[in-house]
């Protein structure tokens, strides 16, 4: 069957170019292939690394659309141009949207890798008890001081100090009313909701993180039932009893496990 051909023009290739670097996107990171749509017809697709995010061109046909993925306010977006120029438009938001995309980190999966770990192995070790009245009240003294570090180290600006402050105040208030593990829980959270107010990189959560468990390392004696620890010299291990470089998940959960006294 004759298929008609409607990729992109050099010319038209050079301004879809040109554009990507106008929007502070990398040209190296997207790639061009060639979409079969209506069974006869061959357009261009340009994709950002594995295709997840890509735009489709038009044909210009009677009802032929474009494809931008991501979309405005959704995960894909179909558009009608009736000409170059239209569609040159279309593109342009497409490349605000992928940017909006690519700089935004996600803080449901951040607090996943956390809740994982809870729900887990760990969940079965830490005992769900009252908090005292008197280790609340130190809570909310290494919180205020925590509120510092955060400022130290990451200069947040008012609105974002604005927040981190009604968290950790949240946090403090939390300890008052809830059970030792449903406020470990709301620790994470937290830890997690800061990092997305920060807008910070994954080496940056890791970073924060860092700060809680300075502070808050000392109340993990809330948590009763943990193993005893032992005075006894551990033997120096063989090659064969070195352990294998940990994923992020067991980094995750040995650093939890530190963290709780676990």
């Amino acid at each position: 069957m004759f298929k008609k051909k409607y990729t992109l023009l050099k010319s038209q290739k050079k301004e879809i170019y040109e554009i990507l670097t106008d929007n502070g996107l990398e040209p190296a990171e997207f790639s061009w292939s060639r979409e079969e749509i209506a069974d006869a017809l061959l357009v261009s697709r340009l994709n950002y690394r594995d295709g997840r995010y890509h735009f489709q061109f038009s044909s210009y046909e009677m009802n032929a659309w474009c494809v931008a993925a991501p979309g405005a306010y959704r995960s894909m977006d179909y558009e009608y141009p009736k000409n170059w120029r239209e569609q040159v438009g279309i593109f342009r938001n497409w490349t605000h949207s992928l940017k909006r995309e690519l700089d935004s980190s996600d803080p449901w999966v951040e607090l996943e890798k956390y809740r994982v770990v809870l729900d887990g192995e760990l969940a079965e070790q830490i005992v769900n008890e009252p908090i005292p009245s008197a280790e609340a009240d130190r809570i909310a003294q290494s919180l205020v001081r925590l509120e510092g570090q955060i400022a130290g180290a990451f200069s947040p600006n008012k609105s974002q100090n604005a927040a981190i402050r009604t968290k950790l105040g949240y946090l403090a208030e939390a300890a008052e009313r809830q059970r030792s593990r449903d406020w470990i829980y709301t620790m994470l959270g937290i830890c997690s909701t800061i990092a997305a107010v920060l807008s910070v990189p994954e080496s940056g959560t890791a970073k924060l993180w860092g700060l809680f468990e300075a502070e808050l390392r000392p109340f993990a004696r809330l948590l009763p039932g943990r193993p005893a620890a032992t005075t006894e010299p551990a033997p120096k291990p063989g090659i064969a009893d070195i352990p294998p470089r940990p994923t992020n998940g067991a980094r995750n959960r040995n650093g939890l496990k530190t963290f709780l006294g676990l």
